[in-house]
């Protein structure tokens, strides 16, 4: 038999909080069009409380559960002596992020121009 932490409590509990709000507000919108009132674009406040309460306890039990991944750093000696720190991610996850190709290139492909 497993023991239930403080963490997945927290995050459960938050987790459900927001469900039943969804469903709250779901049912506020039919309620609403039923009854032929105008101002259903905005949820009531007891939904908007709920669905702030819900992500507070999700973020606590997450925020609980456990040490963070390190970020470590490597200094590259710049020709001035001036150091630059680059951030290193953990070897499980890729560098794709840091390469950022934007449209410009085919634009220019498409123009006839050559971009550096």
């Amino acid at each position: 038999m497993t023991s239930l932490s403080a963490e997945s409590i927290l995050t459960s509990m938050g987790t459900v909080l927001i469900l039943h709000s969804t469903y709250s507000c779901l049912q506020y919108r039919s309620l609403a069009m039923a009854a032929d009132l105008l101002d259903t674009t905005s949820p009531p406040i007891d939904v908007v409380i709920e669905v702030f309460l819900g992500f507070l306890l999700c973020l606590m039990g997450q925020l609980m559960c456990g040490s963070f991944h390190e970020v470590r750093k490597s200094g590259l000696s710049l020709g001035s002596g001036v150091k630059r720190a680059e951030i290193v991610a953990p070897a499980y996850r890729t560098r794709d992020f840091d390469l950022f190709v934007t449209r410009a290139r085919m634009f220019s492909v498409v123009r006839g121009e050559r971009l550096q």
